[in-house]
């Protein structure tokens, strides 16, 4: 009888942990993230176009016009050329769930105003949410 009473009460508490958990479960969807890489060094000239906080700017003004969100930091991109190394002052601009035509749209309007001669994208499936908490 108390083995009994003992599996009864087992198989409650392991029911009541599963629905705990799975009602604490994230609510992950799946999304198209693009991460563009822009450099700040003039295409030809190999100097700097902005400082990083007009860059930052400049990129704002421009995305605002295609995209409702996105996420920019800076970073510096390094590159080797036989025993030379150089690095460049890069943002780097994540949005999730734009359609890859405004992704275009940004991606040649910055290429004009940062003087690039290529922009590095990345195009990668994802899940995300905004999560609000356990409750």
């Amino acid at each position: 009888m108390r083995t009994k009473i003992f599996r009864v009460i087992t198989a409650a508490l392991m029911l009541a942990l599963l629905t705990a958990s799975a009602s604490s479960a994230l609510s992950l969807k799946p999304h198209t993230k693009y991460t563009l890489y822009i450099g700040l060094n003039d295409g030809k000239t190999g100097r700097p176009t902005y400082d990083q906080s007009d860059a930052r700017r400049i990129f704002v003004n421009i995305a605002g016009k295609y995209v409702d969100g996105y996420t920019i930091y800076d970073a510096e991109g390094f590159w080797h050329e036989g025993e030379n190394t150089f690095s460049e002052r890069t943002l780097v601009c994540v949005i999730i769930d734009a359609s890859e035509e405004a992704v275009r749209k940004i991606m040649d309007e910055a290429l004009k105003l940062f003087r690039q001669n290529t922009i590095l994208v990345e195009r990668s499936k994802t899940e995300s949410e905004f999560y609000g908490g356990s409750n």
